[in-house]
């Protein structure tokens, strides 16, 4: 099975069809997540190419000095198709449950009555205090109404970030944040020569890292690198340090009996994080904050 990510809708609709029907457990979050998915990848076709607001000069001296090509808040966002795939994924809130479905109604009341859409937008990336005057207006959860604008605006983030992509130079293998736009990994991959990569939080940036050592911390002692397997999921294992007792979910595409889509394997691996955290683990997410779009157990409430 071919390790590269799915982009195509209709093998990313086939691969959610299956993994819904193997896993009854997430039955639920897969109601949502999977016409997300669909949405996100049909809207993509349709997202306009937009220059970043970086120049190349800027970009090749952060490079130099050892920072991502930008910072989030660089990343451009086609406007019209975002708002049009916001109300789409509104929809499919509303009918998920009651936070998203809350936040579903608030956002698309917001778009109703003129909201500066672009702003909100924005605020996902820059956390300029927005989101939190409109959550308060309307009475809802700021994470929430974070979560479905960071869904509409990602096919924009993920389009900057592969052209942002052929810019970089030099190697990126020791880094444990994101060469475009440095944030925080989210999940590993191994692929068919047993290299790993790992997937950023925010772009979906895919690069190359070592096996044999500890993102986070630099651990390299074999005595403090462990992982969980189990035979009934081979596919999956979680990459731990027992240094600083943090931990990876990484997707061994070898092992996959599907297509490799790296956002729907994070949403149908949440049984990982609990088993990681019940054993004293943390992500090295939880530490700073939440990268936005990447928890999303909010949908089965």
């Amino acid at each position: 099975m071919t390790s590269m990510p799915l982009r195509d809708p209709v093998a990313i609709d086939k691969v959610v069809a299956r993994l819904a029907e193997s896993r009854p457990a997430y039955a639920a979050i897969l109601s949502f997540y999977g016409p997300v998915f669909l949405a996100q990848a049909r809207a993509a076709a349709d997202t306009a190419p937009t220059p970043i607001g970086a120049d190349e000069a800027a970009m090749q001296m952060r490079q130099r000095e050892g920072f991502a090509l930008i910072e989030p808040a660089s990343f451009t966002v086609d406007l019209e198709a975002a708002e049009h795939l916001l109300a789409v994924i509104c929809g499919l809130a509303v009918a998920a449950g009651e936070k998203l479905g809350a936040a579903g109604k608030a956002l698309a009341s917001a778009m109703a009555e003129g909201a500066a859409m672009e702003d909100l937008f924005l605020d996902v990336l820059d956390e300029k205090g927005r989101l939190q005057s409109l959550a308060e207006k309307k009475d809802v959860r700021p994470d929430m109404l974070s979560l479905l604008l960071y869904l509409a605006i990602r096919p924009s983030i993920e389009k900057g970030a592969r052209q942002l992509a052929v810019c970089q130079t030099g190697d990126s293998v020791l880094r444990s944040n994101c060469p475009i736009c440095g944030s925080a990994p989210i999940l590993g991959e191994l692929d068919a020569d047993g290299k790993q990569w790992v997937h950023c939080s925010l772009c979906w940036h895919r690069w190359p890292v070592e096996r044999m050592v500890c993102l986070f911390c630099d651990n390299r002692s074999s005595d403090a690198l462990t992982y969980l397997y189990s035979e009934t999921e081979p596919e999956y294992r979680i990459n731990l340090c027992e240094g600083c007792k943090q931990y990876l979910k990484v997707v061994d595409t070898r092992k996959l009996d599907r297509g490799f889509y790296p956002p729907l394997e994070q949403v149908a691996s949440l049984h990982l994080d609990m088993l990681a955290r019940d054993r004293g683990f943390t992500h090295f997410l939880d530490a700073g904050g939440s990268a936005v779009g990447v928890q999303p157990s909010s949908a089965q409430e």
